[in-house]
């Protein structure tokens, strides 16, 4: 039975205010990491100073603050997430960097935008649409708040085997039992096919929709440090390790690791393969 829509919501909005830390522990490897798709996603919307930017799901913000550092001072970037801590982490990362002028950082569902119609220049969400009960109804809310011709650019993430940096964890946990996986509901890789891509971004109302792929390589100094990303950054497995037993998650944790076994390189370190469909389309 699909879970309710409200439910689905409050679990994941509980999960990733705990997830925020853990995020911004992580911040400055993730955002260094992630560069390539970050570096599509703003040339396809090629911020000018002065524009408005708003970013959906940002976590900890690091395409928005990329975009903010372009468009400075004129420009003005509202950088968005569900979750107040991880919009936390985000206003001190702004404030960090001296950016406190130009992004503005508040809680906000991307299903809802608290924002008037035609009001801002372009939209960014990377790995965020994917993630919510009704993707669709943000789309549509995201083209709402365009202005006419205004850019959207996205990011969802590629297949499961395209990314064992991720679904390795996930695998293990699903063979346990401890994890159910539904391909056909929302989850990280709920857009793994570009056409499911395309047809959303149509139906709400785009047009000129291009979709792309970028391929990358997430690098861990060793096994145990990717072991301590995923707990830091995954908040389905932090929520999941809770309830089983200290030589449980060691076992889980040595079983996924040696899914990575043919990445480790020969001086102990991991270069793991990622890939994320990445699109652009007008409002």
């Amino acid at each position: 039975m699909a879970q309710d829509p409200d439910d689905f919501r409050s679990t994941a909005r509980d999960r990733w205010e705990r997830a925020a830390q853990g995020w911004g522990n992580q911040r400055g490897w993730w955002d260094r990491s992630t560069e390539p798709v970050s570096a599509w996603m703003i040339e396809a919307i090629d911020p000018q100073p002065g524009q408005t930017i708003l970013e959906l799901a940002a976590g900890p913000g690091d395409v928005g603050l990329r975009i903010a550092d372009r468009i400075k001072p004129e420009g003005r970037v509202i950088a968005t997430d569900g979750a107040e801590a991880m919009v936390e982490v985000l206003r001190e990362r702004a404030h960090a960097r001296g950016l406190s002028e130009v992004v503005e950082a508040k809680a906000m569902e991307a299903e809802w935008i608290d924002l008037a119609a035609a009001s801002v220049d372009a939209v960014v969400c990377r790995w965020g649409y994917m993630l919510l009960a009704d993707p669709g109804a943000a789309l549509r809310e995201t083209r709402r708040v365009l202005k006419p011709g205004g850019r959207l650019a996205l990011a969802a993430w590629d297949e499961p085997k395209a990314n064992p940096w991720s679904s390795a964890v996930g695998r293990e946990l699903a063979d346990r039992g401890l994890i159910e996986v539904d391909p056909a509901a929302p989850g990280q890789f709920f857009w793994r096919d570009q056409a499911v891509i395309t047809e959303a971004l149509e139906d709400a109302g785009f047009t000129d929709v291009t979709v792309d792929t970028v391929r990358f390589t997430l690098q861990y100094q060793d096994p145990d440090s990717w072991w301590d990303v995923q707990i830091d950054m995954s908040p389905v497995l932090a929520n999941t390790l809770v309830s089983v037993d200290p030589a449980a998650r060691d076992d889980i944790m040595e079983a996924a690791q040696a899914q990575l076994a043919e990445y480790e390189q020969e001086d102990g370190s991991l270069e793991v393969p990622a890939s994320a469909h990445v699109a652009r389309a007008e409002a």
